[in-house]
């Protein structure tokens, strides 16, 4: 878990070109388990982001109006020895842009990309309605 923020900590400084604060972590699925000693590879991207803002609820303090960062990262147990690679989980974290008036939005560049996108824009929308 800290490795996968860390990283998404830094994917979210290095898209935004500012220091992220953090706001949420969301949705961690476990699709395989990992062994004590396996061999993990993390990989991030930024799925989506708000430039104007979003609403995530009354909890998270001071984001209101703030660029946010949606950044999925996913863990890999890889086993060299079989010469194979499996996704175990999938995190996936949002991070404001307290010094940016904005930012840049994220455009996907296939059709798998554009599912990815709006599977988790879908998702977080039907959170922000139970969000009180």
């Amino acid at each position: 878990m800290r490795r996968a923020f860390e990283l998404a900590f830094a994917t979210a400084y290095l898209f935004g070109g500012d220091k992220p604060r953090f706001l949420e972590v969301d949705d961690i699925s476990f699709d395989k388990p990992v062994d004590v000693g396996d061999l993990l590879v993390f990989k991030s991207r930024v799925l989506y982001t708000m430039p104007d803002g979003g609403n995530l609820g009354h909890y998270v303090d001071k984001h209101d109006g703030l660029p946010l960062v949606n950044v999925e990262v996913e863990v890999w147990v890889t086993c060299p020895e079989q010469k194979k690679a499996e996704v175990s989980n999938h995190l996936y974290f949002t991070f404001a842009l307290p010094e940016s008036k904005t930012c840049r939005l994220v455009l996907p560049a296939n059709i798998d990309q554009a599912r990815r996108q709006a599977t988790r824009m879908h998702a977080d929308e039907i959170q922000a309605d139970l969000r009180p």
